[in-house]
């Protein structure tokens, strides 16, 4: 956290600025854009979409509760265009593929008709603050660092980047330390599905030929969380499969080892494939993930700290900006086999019924000490238990959207200031989900 002003050239002000264009920086940008103010988005890669583009992950969790689509607003109108666009039925209650070249393009369609000023290839990598407010950010960008001003600020990067740049308190992994392991995604071509899908007929599915050699001791990993190979087109796939254990990715060294381990693993399940699953006998690994598929890092230190039993109780809140539904959802953070069993164990024991979901409240995005920052996204102010159901991207779309509108109210002033009847109106005018049945 830097006090000191006026070291960098000023590249840009703006009402809002939002660090991070993943699922949360996307859907609070064009909420608060659309609404008439100024935003500026900053993304470090070269496109927006995070881990649903430069990710490569496969595909987005249910977004239906079993009786309605839970994630409405943003989420919902990105996720019909992506399935016109890729010319698919829309299935609220299954896993939705993502074409992660199609999310590209049509995220870049959003931010522009909003009139959302965004710069790629920048990187926040310091905080002004004074007197509780965020005066600037300073940011590195082809012409070398440059400072950014704006009334209120946004961390959507994920990590909690900008939170904890500006000083604020937070939680790391479980009580030793361990996270979540990352994955690196990948696509493959040239598959026979008429083959595979014979041969799960038969009971040979990938998953079934994986537990099988697991069994008999000849699998080439340590891995019982098998988690999926997506089918995206007539031949080709994505995968989300593996894991790169005792890896901290806030580390530079031990990130780059994850990032060169990562396409080892994905080339272990490669050979894998060709050689055991029928129908991708000739199966052409295209690419690599460009962003490592991070699950869990830092925690905010908010308002308010969701908790298993807010899961467990189906809470709602009288702040309430979004509902979630997905499932306790820790993946292992080691190569111990009990522990990687565990997962889907309890993915299977905490599953919601039908018309079941927990609300999320408003104060979960504030960060104790600040006055003009939200915190969507998986960084925002929980424990582990339930941050592994909140961090999958249609909920992160849900919590970004209300930070937009909320920052926009707030403008001048305290973040806890906003109206909250006057936010969940908004939301609902836009198509959210809020207090159960309402």
């Amino acid at each position: 956290m830097i006090a000191t002003k006026g070291i960098f050239p000023l590249l840009a002000e703006s009402d809002i600025v939002i660090s991070g264009g993943g699922p949360a920086g996307v859907a609070a940008a064009l909420a608060a854009a659309r609404r008439g103010y100024r935003v500026l988005l900053l993304e470090q890669t070269g496109t927006l979409g995070g881990l649903a583009t430069s990710g490569l992950v496969p595909s987005f969790a249910p977004s239906s509760d079993g009786e309605r689509f839970l994630y409405g607003g943003i989420y919902e109108e990105i996720d019909r265009e992506l399935c016109r666009r890729m010319g698919v039925e829309c299935k609220p209650a299954s896993w939705q593929a993502i074409d992660a070249e199609i999310m590209k393009r049509l995220l870049d369609d959003l931010v522009e008709a909003a009139g959302v000023r965004v710069l790629l290839g920048v990187k926040v990598c310091e905080a002004e603050v004074e007197d509780g407010r965020i005066r600037a950010i300073w940011a590195a960008t082809a012409q070398g660092i440059r400072r950014i001003t704006g009334r209120q600020f946004i961390d959507a990067t994920g990590d909690g980047m900008l939170a904890m740049l500006a000083g604020v308190e937070f939680e790391y992994g479980d009580e030793a330390g361990n996270t979540m392991s990352p994955t690196l995604c990948a696509q493959f071509a040239n598959i026979d599905y008429k083959k595979y899908e014979e041969a799960c007929r038969n009971g040979n599915s990938d998953r079934a030929i994986w537990l099988r050699m697991l069994q008999a001791g000849t699998a080439p990993l340590v891995e019982h969380h098998f988690v999926c190979m997506t089918r995206m087109s007539l031949a080709t796939a994505t995968s989300n499969l593996g894991h790169i254990y005792g890896c901290n990715v806030l580390d530079p060294d031990d990130l780059t080892r994850g990032y060169m381990e990562g396409r080892r693993v994905v080339r272990t399940f490669e050979t894998f494939y060709r050689e055991q699953v029928p129908g991708f006998e000739n199966a052409v690994l295209v690419s690599t993930a460009s962003l490592l598929g991070v699950r869990e890092t830092r925690r905010i230190r908010g308002e308010y700290r969701m908790t298993f039993d807010d899961y467990r109780n189906r809470a709602d809140f009288a702040d309430e900006i979004g509902r979630c539904c997905y499932p306790v959802d820790i993946h292992s953070s080691s190569l111990d086999s009990e522990e990687q069993k565990r997962v889907e164990q309890v993915l299977a024991a905490t599953r919601f019924k039908h018309g079941e979901s927990y609300g999320i409240p408003y104060r979960a995005m504030i960060p104790v000490g600040l006055r003009n920052l939200l915190v969507p996204g998986r960084a925002l102010s929980s424990d582990r238990e339930i941050q592994s159901s909140i961090r999958v991207m249609p909920p992160c779309f849900v919590t970004g959207q209300a930070a937009g509108i909320a920052a926009g109210m707030a403008q001048e002033g305290d973040v806890r200031s906003v109206d909250i009847a006057a936010l969940q109106a908004a939301l609902r005018e836009i198509g959210g989900c809020l207090h159960g049945r309402q």
